[in-house]
């Protein structure tokens, strides 16, 4: 069954905090129904043994519920068609309990609503083709239009859709989405993904390292614990950076947001067509790489 990804987990902690704002609780319970085409939200919060389903009231231009919920419901049908690549089996529903200790529970949902009549496997499979070859479509002209009018923004854009489309495969292909753990090598230049008893090895590119405590991002080039050979992607990127006259592509030490880093691994990833990129952490510090197959 689907494992939820640390952002998918975030984002619903978000939205069970919103909810319940500023009263006790002792758990929050989001409910999403998935029903291919559409989804259903339902949250309550539960204190002392007694169940409260009213959410709370927000000022005018201040409320932060819907849009976050609409989100999560977003995500939600994704996830649905996620698992339905890896395993060919469909979860109608996604149960998210947060207790107060931190403690949470995810509970799937594996049977059609009664009043579902279509063929639901064909349905889905009609979903993933058109939002595959739409997203491929868009990434394509989104870039080739950002390289047009340097606007890095829509660059950046462009190889974050390229990128989860790979992540996709990649979960599809050898289950990148339920890695137990990992390990990197940067001797040999590789990353080992543990899944189970079994193991994926990629060889890896390193395009830099990222201090959550002074929010700075270094690139690989000229990194002092980066092996020469593992900083060419990085140096693709520069040279793409003094092409288009990109600051923050040539600058070794930049501040900047996860979010940011994110966007020059995604982008690192297209310039060397690698088949997906990763961050784990060693030595305290987040390192984003890229990874290829090279038995393919």
């Amino acid at each position: 069954m689907y494992k939820l990804l640390s952002s998918d987990i975030e984002l619903f902690k978000k939205q069970s905090l919103i909810f319940v704002k500023n009263r006790p609780w002792d758990s929050i319970v989001t409910k999403i129904g998935m029903f291919i085409h559409s989804s259903k939200f339902e949250q309550f919060l539960v204190f002392d043994e007694n169940i409260d389903e009213t959410g709370d009231i927000y000022a005018d231009g201040e409320d932060p519920f819907n849009s976050v919920s609409s989100s999560l419901c977003d995500r939600a049908i994704q996830i649905q068609k996620e698992n339905y690549i890896r395993t060919k089996e469909i979860i109608w529903g996604i149960t998210f309990t947060l207790h107060s200790d931190g403690e949470i529970n995810v509970e799937y949902n594996p049977r059609a609503p009664e009043w579902y009549e279509n063929n639901p496997m064909i349905d889905i499979e009609e979903e993933i083709k058109k939002e595959t070859l739409i997203d491929n479509n868009t990434q394509s002209n989104t870039y080739q239009d950002g390289v047009k009018s340097l606007n890095i923004q829509s660059i950046y854009l462009a190889c974050r859709k390229e990128l989860e489309l790979k992540t996709l495969k990649a979960s599809n292909d050898w289950g990148m989405n339920i890695v137990d753990d990992w390990d990197i090598d940067l001797v040999i230049g590789g990353i080992t993904f543990n899944i189970g008893d079994r193991q994926e090895f990629f060889e890896i590119n390193v395009i830099g390292t990222y201090d959550e405590r002074n929010q700075t991002f270094m690139w690989a080039w000229e990194h002092p614990s980066i092996p020469q050979d593992l900083q060419e992607v990085a140096l693709i990127v520069k040279k793409y950076g003094e092409q288009y006259e990109i600051a923050q592509l040539q600058q070794q030490l930049i501040y900047c947001s996860e979010e940011e880093a994110w966007n020059f691994t995604a982008l690192a990833a297209h310039l060397a067509k690698a088949d997906g990129a990763y961050r784990g952490k060693v030595n305290g510090n987040w390192i984003y790489i890229v990874f290829k197959n090279e038995s393919k």
